[in-house]
């Protein structure tokens, strides 16, 4: 049975508020979302932008950073990635210096975290913008508050998500849980991309194609696979690379 076939009960909205109509866009995410992620969301946004879109970037929480301008961090990549000068609070509302789980992180730091502070932040950046790229820094189910998880962030801006999986042989098990996770949200997965593995070619021969091939069969959506690249802050690179492996294939098409 094919994915988009399955219903799951629904979890409960956001305290703030119910869904409500959302800037177009999508978010890149992952089961243990990091480089490999913020990498593919660079290449979406450069790839986006060099396509006509006015890009609105945004990573609603980051952990393990002191400030979010700080070289490395995902905010400050996709903010150049975007080529606005955005406010950097506002890329990344909440920059938390303790490098744990996140909700761990926002105790730490004594922030009172509040999905309204996420809703201003989503709604100033998408101002005169045409597409918003949300990307998770720190995993979908992951708990940002007792309350909060990314799904909900997704589920509200009523984004599509593509998820980002390493090639391995745990990639399938990975993808299904996060897809299940978000069809419980009813939440669209608009496709996944899988990215070189540390795993030697040897072990892996033939793999990538299979899952990808499974992956495509069960979730009834694109899967590419993402070439080989290094974080970088070179967009030709990263606009080749998003062209070679059809990262374009994973942009839901608009109405006309």
């Amino acid at each position: 049975m094919s994915f988009h076939c399955m219903t799951m009960n629904s979890s409960p909205l956001l305290e703030h508020g119910d869904a409500h109509p959302a800037l177009p866009g999508l978010a890149i995410t992952g089961l243990t979302p990091g480089e490999e992620t913020a990498v593919t969301a660079a290449m979406l946004i450069v790839m986006l932008a060099a396509d006509g879109e006015n890009v609105a970037a945004l990573v609603p929480v980051e952990t393990g950073i002191d400030d979010p301008c700080e070289a490395g961090s995902q905010g400050s990549l996709i903010r150049w990635a975007a080529g606005h000068l955005d406010d950097p609070r506002q890329v990344t509302p909440f920059a938390l210096e303790a490098n744990r789980s996140a909700m761990h992180a926002v105790d730490a730091s004594g922030t009172l975290l509040h999905g309204a502070a996420l809703d201003l932040a989503h709604e100033t950046l998408a101002e005169g913008r045409t597409m918003m790229i949300v990307v998770d820094a720190i995993g979908p189910m992951d708990p940002i508050t007792p309350s909060l998880t990314m799904l909900d962030l997704l589920a509200r801006w009523a984004l599509p998500a593509i998820i980002v999986e390493p090639v391995s042989r745990w990639a399938v098990g990975h993808v299904r849980l996060v897809a299940l996770a978000m069809l419980s949200r009813d939440i669209h997965v608009a496709g996944v991309v899988l990215t070189p593995s540390e795993t030697s070619e040897t072990e892996l021969d033939g793999a990538p194609e299979a899952i990808m091939e499974t992956l495509a069969a069960m979730l009834d959506c694109p899967v590419v696979i993402r070439p080989p690249i290094i974080l970088t802050h070179d967009r030709t690179i990263l606009l080749e690379a998003a062209r070679a492996c059809g990262l374009q294939k994973l942009v839901p098409r608009r109405a006309p």
